[in-house]
């Protein structure tokens, strides 16, 4: 592919279409941003342009890329996907943001190589440099975790804490609603592409996944590591054992950030996760707005 075929007139997003952001929304496209080896290739060769371009034209043989991603990049990061992720943002007024971007949370290089290389946007851009709490759980909550995910979620909210979830549903969406019910802002991290949903004001939604490609297993497994990255904590409500929440958890104490858990008053299949969670790191029990603030 060559970088400089297509027009940075594609439409207004905020970002500079230069070669290198270009490069970054072609390998997102092919569903590798975030992929070590990929971030090792491009150190070894230069830079995102001079790394894809090396994979297109055989060059990339100092770099152990699996069959599976140089196929991936040579099939899929091409000029036309990258034209079509343009139009999509500029329709939809999306942001496309790297790391050279004043506004890319700083906060993402806690996941080293696995850091994306380009996040997509709509919304309050400035919400991701303030602090965050990510609130997450399993999609079907009992009774007693919806009240806790609305006392947790309106209660940091008016303590000025941005509330960070994803977009499954149960706690997690319970959250995001909760806080936004109080005006507070929120940061929604999303495993498919944004696609024009309409983002309230004091709120930001993101994505590593371009707006044009399909939801993988892949993308909801990295949308829960972004989800701990961008938060200055996690608190798991409640989850099973086969909970999302638990990827959450789990990528957030691989960061030493602060993890809690919710205690719980039963042993149901939907808390299962999360109490063993709590007993193989120690969690700390949350019992009130007030230890979620004071979670370190």
């Amino acid at each position: 592919m060559s970088v400089n075929s297509l027009s940075p007139s594609m439409g207004t997003t905020s970002c500079v279409l230069d070669d290198d952001t270009i490069a970054r929304i072609a390998l997102a496209c092919a569903g590798v941003s975030g992929d070590p080896t990929v971030a090792i290739g491009i150190n070894i060769l230069g830079g995102p342009v001079a790394f894809v371009a090396a994979v297109h034209d055989g060059r990339d043989r100092p770099v152990a890329l699996s069959h599976l991603v140089r196929q991936r990049i040579r099939a899929l990061a091409s000029a036309k996907r990258v034209a079509d992720v343009l139009r999509s943002m500029s329709r939809n007024g999306g942001h496309v943001l790297t790391p050279r971007d004043v506004q890319w949370p700083s906060q993402l290089s806690a996941l080293r190589r696995s850091a994306p290389l380009v996040l997509f946007a709509q919304g309050d851009m400035a919400v991701l440099e303030l602090p965050a709490v990510a609130i997450t759980g399993t999609a079907d909550p009992t009774a007693g975790a919806i009240h806790m995910t609305i006392e947790l979620a309106t209660g940091l909210a008016d303590r000025r804490w941005v509330i960070a979830s994803g977009m499954t549903q149960g706690v997690d969406q319970l959250s995001l609603s909760a806080a936004a019910a109080m005006r507070g802002r929120t940061i929604t991290v999303a495993a498919e592409g944004l696609l024009g949903t309409e983002v309230v004001d004091g709120s930001v939604r993101i994505s590593e996944s371009p707006p044009t490609n399909a939801v993988t297993v892949r993308g909801q497994h990295r949308a829960k590591q972004l989800l701990a990255a961008i938060a200055t904590k996690t608190i798991v409500v409640e989850a099973g054992k086969s909970s999302g929440a638990l990827r959450t958890a789990e990528a957030a104490i691989s960061m030493n950030r602060p993890v809690g858990t919710v205690a719980q008053t039963s042993m149901s299949k939907t808390a299962a996760g999360s109490i063993d969670l709590h007993l193989r790191h120690s969690m700390v029990r949350i019992a009130s707005v007030k230890d979620a603030d004071r979670l370190r």
